[in-house]
């Protein structure tokens, strides 16, 4: 009698236990994309400026503006760094950092525009926000020789080259890209459409050397 009513329970324990729920394969894993990284040679450096890349993505998308304030300092009679990226809509702050009065011109060099000119006191600084993306010509009135160029963006996608000219970019994603390179010499800039996949990441983007 006690092993019929064991085997009665042991009958009803393995009714009632869950069924096996079989492991997730490879194939259920959400895998997140990712970028790709661009290598390739811009033209070198013109006056001392190097080149700049911008890829601008053709299918056009919204980009947040970085929360971040990038910083024009000036010191050792020079502006630093000499080419500063930017986006849209970002605060940029420009300092004077030694003991020598400075000032602060920036003009819009599509428009010929001046957006500002203002004095930067000994040890002061002075903020604006770039609302349009253009090339920006920066200089000090005070010190003639002094010379720098901001570039302002919608995207995000932009990389200065070395000053021979190679250069590398992490993380963009595969897809058609209208591809500008800025250079301080007219005859080195270029625009053109790459589709860039990881068959096609590796650029020569010289011209006018």
């Amino acid at each position: 009698m006690t092993l019929l009513v064991l085997a009665v329970l042991t009958a009803i324990l393995l009714g009632c236990s869950e069924p096996e729920v079989p492991a997730p394969t490879l194939e259920e894993d959400a895998v997140a994309p990712g970028g790709i990284t661009v290598t390739g040679r811009a033209p070198r450096a013109s006056g001392g400026f190097p080149s700049v890349i911008l890829f601008e993505p053709v299918d056009a998308q919204p980009f947040p503006v970085p929360e971040t304030t990038p910083l024009m300092d000036q010191y050792g009679i020079e502006f630093h760094p000499n080419i500063l990226l930017a986006r849209a809509g970002q605060t940029l702050e420009f300092r004077n950092s030694e003991d020598e009065l400075h000032s602060v011109r920036v003009v819009d060099t599509r428009t010929h525009t001046t957006l500002f000119n203002v004095a930067t006191p000994v040890v002061g600084s002075y903020k604006h926000t770039f609302e349009e993306p253009s090339e920006y010509d920066v200089a000090c009135d005070t010190h003639p020789a002094m010379a720098a160029f901001i570039i302002v963006s919608e995207t995000p996608y932009v990389v200065i080259a070395d000053k021979n000219g190679p250069f590398t970019l992490d993380a963009l994603p595969e897809g058609s890209y209208n591809v500008r390179v800025w250079n301080v010499s007219q005859k080195r800039r270029i625009e053109t459409t790459i589709y860039i996949d990881a068959e096609h990441a590796a650029l020569d983007l010289r011209v006018g050397e």
